[in-house]
């Protein structure tokens, strides 16, 4: 196994090469798993995975969840599951019904394996129905889920099909935060977000139903709370800043609100702290916090398929994950990540805080 730093994402972010996923052992994952919540962005190239070994490992980090499981479950909080599906549930509105059968087309579960990954690709099948969670095209910069106040602090994205003509981009936040004036950083401490879902902000090709379900997952309650400053479950403080879900800051005005977050972001988006993973063949496996970095898409998307698995670092980490310390969002967090896990399958060895 050979370590080398990518160049950008400021002090963070590294290549893996070299790493036989059909004979590693536990503890040599486990180990990869440790150089990963200390460099943010992890890229192995050139696995031999699939997407069978691919949830067989990551499993081992942490437990696959969507923040769309855990809205619908509390919006129909008398379903049974094990009694029937949920489509049956003659409680379903429409706009749920779409949603979740959007969801179902996109998942996929090798072996029924209760971990889900997602397809990240464009198109329809023959149902006319999407493919993947995303349109053709570019992604913007974003974090998944980042107008939930419990959302998914890691991602690991499998490039497995014609993926040499794009780039996924990464932004790390934490060298900024550390570097602005002590004064400045003061603010951004008390610093609170407001995030709405906004069509078209973050994949302008979206269609009906991919709208819907980038709604349910980004930002499931419109204005939400979010403090600026959190913590990766690496124990690092940066910016939970996604630009194309944030829409102001509490207290502030529109434009006094448009003019900082603007300062932010162009301190944000410069060389030293970005970088464009341009694939150079399939089968890279990109590992990347999603609580304070964000990621982006470039470059041709047509017949590309990556696999996404949304998850929690409980197995790496010895204390439970909070990411805030300003209240009222700690005591939101603990009270909704405590209903959520609850109600997820085989989620019984959670680190619940």
């Amino acid at each position: 196994m050979k370590v080398s730093k990518i160049t950008g994402l400021g002090r963070f972010g590294v290549f893996i090469d070299d790493v036989d996923f059909f004979s590693m052992s536990d503890d040599q994952w486990m180990e990869i798993g440790k150089i990963h919540l200390d460099n943010l962005v992890t890229i192995i190239r050139n696995t031999d995975l699939d997407r069978y070994t691919y949830v067989h490992w990551m499993k081992k980090w942490g437990m696959s969840r969507m923040s769309f499981e855990g809205v619908v479950k509390q919006k129909y909080s008398d379903w049974d599951k094990s009694k029937e599906p949920i489509l049956n549930n003659t409680n379903l509105d429409d706009l749920d019904r779409k949603l979740i059968e959007a969801y179902q087309n996109i998942v996929e579960r090798p072996h029924n394996d209760p971990a889900s990954i997602i397809r990240v690709m464009g198109g329809r099948d023959e149902n006319n129905k999407p493919k993947g969670m995303f349109a053709e095209g570019e992604l913007l910069w974003h974090s998944n889920e980042s107008g939930n106040i419990a959302g998914a602090p890691g991602v690991a994205l499998l490039g497995l099909e014609n993926t040499t003509k794009s780039a996924t981009g990464f932004l790390t936040t934490v060298d900024y935060y550390e570097n602005v004036p002590d004064s400045f950083r003061r603010e951004l401490d008390e610093m609170v977000l407001i995030h709405n879902f906004m069509p078209g902000k973050i994949n302008p090709g979206l269609n009906d139903e991919q709208d819907t379900l980038m709604y349910s997952n980004m930002v499931p309650h419109p204005n939400t709370e979010i403090p600026m400053v959190i913590k990766s479950p690496g124990g690092y403080t940066g910016l939970h800043y996604s630009f194309n879900t944030v829409s102001a800051i509490k207290g502030m005005s529109q434009k006094e609100s448009d003019r900082v977050l603007k300062h932010i972001r162009d301190g944000l988006e410069i060389p030293e702290y970005t970088y464009d993973h341009w694939y150079q063949e399939d089968g890279d496996l990109c590992l990347f916090d999603n609580s304070i970095t964000q990621h982006r898409r470039l470059g041709e998307t047509t017949g590309r398929l990556c696999l996404r698995y949304q998850y929690d670092y409980n197995n790496l980490v010895d204390e439970p994950y909070i990411p805030y310390e300003m209240e009222p969002y700690k005591s939101q967090y603990i009270e909704k990540i405590n209903y959520i896990i609850e109600r997820l399958p085989n989620a019984r060895e959670f680190k619940l805080p």
